[in-house]
């Protein structure tokens, strides 16, 4: 578990890898209703320019996140302050491998003194294809460890 103490500018966190799956693809898009045929059919993503069938951008954004969570860097926050310029750089096809990792980029106490805010820049990986898939900054509230 992570507290605002812990985290110094620069350090950097790398999480396992994990495969992207059809089925995560077609649960995603039916529980959010992004059921845009460029994430059901591979034919329709083909008439794109697509190899085939991708999966929804904010689909491997929550991944990545998921990703980060399983080293307890979120287990502790307070809160999710933002999510800012995110880019969404190369696609990820069902059946690729990504991983996710962050580097602190900022962090400051806030006023009280017994908690900070941490901006981490998160990158996602496509390990299948040796590209990055998506990047951005997520700004977390921390306590601060106790005394």
């Amino acid at each position: 578990m992570f507290y605002f103490n812990d985290f110094k500018v620069g350090d950097r966190f790398i999480s396992r890898s994990r495969i992207v799956t059809p089925t995560d693809v077609d649960l995603f898009t039916g529980v959010t209703g992004a059921v845009n045929p460029l994430f059901l059919s591979d034919e329709a993503a083909r008439r794109r320019g697509f190899e085939g069938r991708i999966t929804p951008g904010l689909l491997i954004l929550s991944i990545a996140v998921g990703l980060l969570y399983q080293l307890g860097l979120f287990d502790n926050i307070i809160a999710l302050l933002g999510i800012n310029d995110l880019r969404f750089t190369s696609p990820v096809r069902p059946g690729e491998e990504v991983n996710a990792e962050c580097e602190v980029a900022e962090k400051k106490e806030v006023k009280t003194g017994d908690k900070g805010i941490v901006k981490l820049k998160i990158t996602c990986k496509n390990i299948t294809k040796n590209s990055i898939s998506i990047e951005g900054f997520i700004t977390l509230l921390y306590p601060k460890k106790p005394a």
